[in-house]
């Protein structure tokens, strides 16, 4: 074969034609086998992607604070029940009081006695059903201080200022009374405080214990012993005396130690009608 660089100018064309031709399948060749030698990547191998990028509102939504804890909501009010009829409160408790001390409340207004009804005393085995709180017996007649007791009491009390004590102080005193002063009225206690004795009357606000006086002049004057024959004395006798018509009980100085300085009135209850007076 004659060789690629013969003086003939057309082989010469044709054999450098050729070698081109040889060199482009060489290199082809040569591609492609290394094309073949590297390993196909799969889609484990891929690149990672980077991550969505995120929405409008989720941006919004990351950098707002977080929001406080919600304030606890009450339960539901429960339905009306005005279908359903309460139980009746007794009396004592809605102040209904009983034709009798209505009338007696009704007396104590006339007699121009200031007062207020309280509610039921309950404390143990004392108490009162129909309690009042009083200040004054009339309008130039006060208390030194309220007092706890009942109507009936009460009502006892100012007929008694009324129509024997006011008389016998302008007798005996020449002065009239414009001030009582009370010491016990109600108190859950024995009779005179001894450890295993009946209840007294003061547990049942049904007594009430007269300490003294005070007159227009300005006198003073304390229950006790005093000498018969001086107007005071005269004075503490006779009404004494006369607070037997008021009261079923009246005792005072001379009746045992513990009524050394008062007067004890109540109105308990004893067969008969019997009145204990001394």
């Amino acid at each position: 074969m004659r060789g690629c660089f013969a003086d003939d100018p057309v082989l010469a064309r044709a054999c450098g034609f050729g070698a081109a031709l040889g060199l482009a399948a060489a290199l082809s060749l040569v591609t492609l086998s290394t094309a073949l030698a590297k390993p196909m990547l799969s889609a484990e191998n891929a690149v990672p992607k980077p991550p969505p990028r995120p929405s409008e509102a989720q941006i919004q939504a990351k950098s707002l604070p977080a929001a406080p804890p919600s304030t606890p909501v009450p339960p539901p009010r429960p339905p009306d029940l005005g279908a359903s009829t309460p139980a009746e409160s007794p009396p004592e408790a809605r102040g209904d009081a009983p034709p009798e001390e209505s009338a007696c409340r009704e007396r104590l207004t006339q007699l121009g006695v200031r007062y207020e009804p309280l509610p039921p005393i309950r404390d143990g085995v004392c108490g009162a059903d129909w309690p009042l709180r009083v200040s004054a017996l009339s309008d130039e007649l006060a208390l030194a201080s309220p007092v706890t007791t009942t109507c009936p009491i009460v009502e006892g009390l100012a007929r008694w200022m009324l129509e024997a004590v006011t008389p016998a102080a302008n007798r005996d005193l020449e002065s009239r009374p414009t001030q009582i002063v009370i010491g016990t009225s109600y108190e859950c206690r024995s009779r005179n405080r001894q450890e295993g004795a009946k209840l007294s009357e003061h547990a049942f606000a049904d007594a009430i214990d007269i300490m003294g006086f005070r007159f227009h002049t300005g006198k003073a004057m304390q229950v006790g012993s005093l000498a018969a024959e001086t107007p005071e004395g005269r004075f503490q006798a006779a009404i004494r005396g006369e607070a037997c018509r008021y009261f079923t009980t009246v005792l005072g100085p001379g009746s045992d130690e513990s009524h050394k300085d008062h007067l004890h009135l109540d109105l308990r209850s004893r067969n008969k009608g019997f009145r204990l007076c001394q």
